[in-house]
């Protein structure tokens, strides 16, 4: 009996070890994907911004 729990005790936390390795790369691609996205966006914000500027009419003066 008592190595039948201790084999059910150790196959639980071989399944228990496998899932958090899953779920710990699944947020580290998660992060970098998020990262990318953001530093993307800014990108654009800012090239919205450039281009926003470069096409304005100048200000006359007076």
């Amino acid at each position: 009996m008592g190595i039948n729990n201790l084999l059910i005790t150790h196959y639980s936390l071989l399944i228990t070890h496998y899932s958090l390795l899953i779920t710990h790369y699944s947020l580290l691609i998660t992060h970098y994907s998020l990262l990318i996205t953001h530093y993307s966006l800014l990108i654009t914000h800012y090239s919205l911004l450039i281009t926003h500027y470069s096409f304005r009419k100048p200000q006359l003066l007076g």
